[in-house]
């Protein structure tokens, strides 16, 4: 980049942080966007409530889409199991969250996603396979992606505003709405991508960098009975 570009672009950046500081605190936003703060310090809080109302039993916790199971530490205090679609570890069992005969009905205390439900292609029933796989009572906490780059690992299908996740969820009358909402705490972050050798993971770049919108959605819900 040369200097003359250099020089553009911290002044464009410069101005547009100088009227973010303005408006930011002072703007009404609509009352439907309810904005929750940093999602996974609020799923660990849910959590460690969860955990101390199950009393001295120790509760199972499934994440779809658990991958290797990076995410554990947030099931501190449960017995915690990953499912994926692909085997990646011994311990994960490998099946469709879309369609998962796998795993019986009413097993698990809490059924968990992130950052999934962007990937399925029917989310539907998705998340009729959740409710189905918890037990009665049930914790179902699933985040993904309303306003976010295109990133197809595998394939990308989805966008989900609060109320659209809340509704797979709820349709049916078979879960009670807990909260539903937006992490936007790292909304305007320049997000470029993972370098990958297909370049799947990789969005057009600009003088302003990488895709900066990025909007998770929460939703948790009890299931009923």
């Amino acid at each position: 980049m040369t200097t003359v570009r250099k020089r553009w672009r911290r002044a464009r950046v410069g101005a547009y942080r100088a009227l973010e500081r303005t408006v930011v605190g002072t703007q009404r936003h609509s009352p439907d966007i309810d904005v929750l703060g940093d999602s996974g310090k609020v799923v660990a809080d849910l959590l460690r409530e969860e955990r101390a109302r199950l009393g001295d039993r120790r509760p199972t916790y499934l994440e779809v889409g658990g991958r290797k199971g990076e995410r554990a530490d947030f099931a501190e205090g449960f017995e915690y199991f990953a499912m994926d679609i692909e085997p990646r570890a011994d311990h994960v069992v490998v099946g469709d969250i879309c369609a998962c005969p796998e795993i019986p009905s009413n097993t698990y205390d809490v059924v968990t996603s992130f950052d999934v439900f962007e990937h399925l292609k029917r989310p539907w029933d998705a998340a009729k396979e959740c409710i189905r796989i918890a037990k009665p009572g049930g914790l179902l906490i699933h985040r993904t992606l309303f306003a976010y780059r295109y990133h197809p690992i595998p394939i990308d299908y989805w966008r989900f505003s609060a109320q659209g996740l809340e509704y797979l969820f709820h349709c049916d009358g078979e879960t009670e709405t807990i909260l539903k909402g937006y992490d936007l705490t790292s909304r305007r972050k320049d997000d470029r991508g993972i370098p990958m050798r297909d370049l799947r993971d990789v969005p057009p770049v600009d003088l302003w960098g990488g895709f900066r919108e990025r909007w998770l959605t929460l939703y948790v819900g009890r299931k009923r009975g």
